[in-house]
């Protein structure tokens, strides 16, 4: 076999080729390699400040968790000081013959008042309140906006069409009334697609609309002579306290334990206003107990309960010793 002159050219131009290529490889792969060191060196960077970080993090919960101990402690120590002033507190009125301010005593007026007041609240528990009343009306409002808006569209398409019916096709008035018929097709289309759940959602509106007037019809006045009792309940209340303070007796411990024995300064009125809700609420529901100012919610009653977490709001911002 023998190779022309042309052939042996072909072969090095394809050899200095391959050359060529080969030193370009090498490059890219030095190139490569130190792109490679970069990132070993960074990933080395960001492991040292991921370490650092999380050392940090375990020293702020090692301290975190002091703070929470020396919290507690330090709350501690408050109840203690609190415990030991009030009863020297305590100790000093009944030295000093000061008399027991009588506001835990139940009379018949009181009871009846408290009983009526339960029953009105039993009663109002099935009654719809008045933010879900508004939510079902705004769902029977719902349909008629979707309907009315049916009905306004399915207007102007008419008369877009009767346009369309007497004017030549292509001229402005043509074009134009084709487009805004097209627009009320659709905006139809969307109404009507709305218009199947706005009627299901208002028609279950409208029964428990219905149904909450029966229940009205029937619990209703049990509900006004509940809440026209709780109302003169809590002006007994009121001033029978508004006395106790006044002639300076000693009240009750339920009450100086979360209140202190008096309003001071310009807490007055919230002070007596807090104290007049705590015994209109142990009478209403029977509390009894001497020193736990509002004994343990009931989470079967949940008008009893919210009434139960206002006051502890309440005496949380008001709490006479910081415990």
């Amino acid at each position: 076999m023998t190779y022309s002159v042309h052939d042996g050219q072909d072969l090095e131009r394809a050899l200095r080729t391959l050359r060529q290529r080969v030193g370009e490889l090498a490059d890219e792969v030095e190139e490569t390699q130190s792109r490679h060191r970069s990132l070993d060196a960074q990933v080395e960077g960001i492991d040292d400040r991921v370490g650092a970080l999380e050392r940090t993090q375990q020293d702020m919960e090692e301290t975190q968790e002091d703070l929470h101990e020396s919290m507690d402690s330090t709350a501690a120590a408050v109840r203690s000081l609190a415990a030991t002033v009030g009863w020297i507190e305590r100790r000093l009125h009944a030295e000093r013959d000061i008399p027991a301010a009588d506001v835990d005593t139940v009379d018949d007026v009181l009871r009846q008042l408290a009983t009526r007041a339960r029953q009105g609240q039993q009663s109002a528990a099935v009654l719809l309140d008045a933010p879900a009343r508004a939510m079902h009306q705004r769902r029977i409002d719902e349909l008629t906006r979707v309907e009315q808006r049916i009905h306004e569209t399915v207007a102007a398409a008419l008369q877009h069409s009767a346009t369309l019916a007497t004017t030549e096709p292509k001229t402005a008035g043509h074009v134009q009334a084709a487009t805004q018929y097209r627009a009320q097709r659709r905006a139809l289309a969307g109404y009507q697609g709305q218009l199947p759940a706005a009627r299901t959602a208002a028609e279950s509106a409208r029964q428990a609309l219905k149904i909450d007037e029966e229940h009205r019809q029937v619990h209703g006045p049990q509900v006004m002579t509940g809440e026209s009792s709780h109302t003169q309940l809590m002006t007994r209340v009121r001033e029978r306290l508004d006395t106790a303070v006044a002639d300076g007796a000693l009240l009750p411990a339920w009450l100086t334990l979360v209140l202190g024995h008096q309003p001071i300064g310009e807490d007055v009125a919230e002070w007596m206003n807090t104290a007049t809700s705590l015994l209109a609420y142990r009478i209403t529901y029977e509390v009894v107990d001497p020193v736990v100012a509002l004994g343990e919610p009931a989470h079967d009653d949940p008008r009893r309960e919210k009434w139960h977490r206002d006051l502890e709001r309440q005496l949380a911002k008001r709490r006479h010793w910081p415990i």
